[in-house]
């Protein structure tokens, strides 16, 4: 006899709501774990292009940084790309900043599920007994309208990078990141909301 594996599906769904992940809160997680994830595989073929980096038969230097130090080299643009393009750059590399804190403490972090009725969250490097960390704490909340938020923040900065791919080659990608500044600077928005929010929330817990 078959293993009826989508019933056991549906049992882990149901347990996983039980804990007060809604299915509409699965869903918007699961979109903002495979939006990011483009951000961040093709960031990396974005700075060869801003590096102007043959990567033919070696191995390309952004496979040593870190995605903190892919963020800044991000921001610093090439200077072969309009003034305008370099600072859609710097507020993509802000919102990226921000973004990638609370995509480690959603993926990373451990489940607070706070009882019936209430959203759960994620956190970071909890001291759960005082204990030191040599990591600050971090959390995501996936309250409304966070999750809506963070998913725009993160699919604009992928169709911004999968531009700057082309950006030294076509004109035509530089103008449309130049298009893109609005998006850019709500994307950076968004993200910082989720940071201020998360800054709120532990001062309140300190």
């Amino acid at each position: 006899m078959p293993h009826d594996y989508p019933a056991e599906s549906l049992d882990i769904q149901v347990r996983l709501h039980t804990l007060g992940l809604m299915p509409d809160n699965l869903r918007l997680i699961g979109a903002f774990i495979v939006a990011y994830g483009l951000f961040e595989t093709t960031l990396e073929r974005a700075l060869w292009t801003l590096s102007e980096t043959c990567v033919a038969g070696v191995r390309p230097f952004t496979e040593k940084l870190k995605s903190e130090d892919q963020f800044k080299r991000l921001g610093e643009g090439n200077p072969k790309l309009s003034t305008k393009c370099n600072d859609v750059l710097k507020a993509a590399a802000l919102a990226a900043e921000d973004l990638n804190e609370y995509r480690n403490s959603l993926v990373h972090g451990y489940l607070l599920a706070l009882g019936e009725g209430s959203t759960p969250s994620f956190m970071k490097n909890p001291a759960w007994h005082g204990e030191q960390r040599n990591k600050p704490v971090g959390d995501a909340y996936i309250d409304e309208p966070m999750q809506d938020l963070v998913l725009i923040a993160a699919w604009t900065l992928f169709r911004l990078v999968r531009l700057v791919e082309k950006s030294l080659e076509d004109p035509e990608a530089q103008r449309a990141i130049e298009a893109l500044a609005r998006d850019v600077q709500r994307a950076r928005s968004y993200a910082g909301e989720v940071r201020h929010l998360r800054y709120l929330v532990n001062q309140e817990k300190s």
